[in-house]
């Protein structure tokens, strides 16, 4: 190896150096050096009509105005979702 290749790989090296250092990343870089994730979303399951739905279904007795706000909920819920 003469000097000039020796000079020629030194200059690569510090290349190859910065362009690494230049890097993005890709998308699983960015998703595990950002803050973890939040979510607003929550279950239906423990909500108010949902739970009141279910008392009056126990005693056997299902006012029309719970039924109509547990129908609403789940219109709700499906038009949040989405066309499907």
């Amino acid at each position: 190896m003469n000097e000039f290749t020796a000079e020629l790989d030194a200059l690569l090296d510090r290349l190859d150096g910065i362009a690494a250092a230049q890097k993005p990343g890709d998308a699983i870089d960015a998703i595990l050096v950002s803050p973890p994730r939040r979510t607003a979303v929550s279950s239906v399951r423990n909500h108010e009509t949902v739970v009141r739905f279910r008392r009056e279904l126990a005693d056997g007795f299902i006012r029309v105005d719970t039924a109509n706000r547990l129908l609403g909920l789940i219109r709700m819920v499906l038009n949040m979702a989405g066309p499907s």
